[in-house]
């Protein structure tokens, strides 16, 4: 009986040793593996944080914390969005001495006690194209304050 007692002790003493070894091998492998969410791949367009720019929702303006071609992070209170949330927005941006306004559609993603951001959502070409022309002008500004400043 005795004997019966003691294979049952090392048959439960067999298991969690070979549990604790699988659960070594796993702590190795996650401690080996490596972060596949490199800069280059995660977003599908660059953050622009130089750009003079604001986001009008509603009436209200916001400062613009950066922006990229599928969406914006701006400066609110977060308690006044959804996430979820469907919003009509103006992007207006200063460009030179002219102020260009691009009417885009968005939806609420992420909300903080003082920023809230947008994912832009069904962008036909016409405003694809609108935004590209921002960045080429601001880049373009950009390359002539360098070479007014040399």
């Amino acid at each position: 009986m005795l004997s019966n007692h003691f294979c049952n002790f090392l048959r439960i003493f067999e298991r969690i040793h070979t549990i604790g070894h699988m659960n070594d091998k796993i702590r190795q492998a996650l401690a080996s593996a490596t972060n596949d969410n490199r800069e280059p791949t995660r977003r599908r367009f660059p953050r622009r944080m130089k750009d003079v720019c604001v986001a009008d929702i509603n009436g209200t303006t916001y400062p613009v914390h950066d922006w990229s071609q599928c969406g914006v992070l701006f400066n609110a209170d977060g308690r006044i969005f959804e996430s979820g949330q469907d919003c009509a927005v103006v992007m207006k941006f200063k460009l030179t001495d002219v102020v260009t306004e691009i009417p885009v559609s968005a939806t609420v993603v992420r909300t903080g006690k003082k920023q809230v951001a947008l994912e832009f959502v069904n962008m036909p070409k016409k405003i694809e194209k609108a935004f590209a022309k921002v960045i080429e002008d601001a880049m373009a500004a950009e390359e002539a304050d360098v070479e007014h400043l040399a």
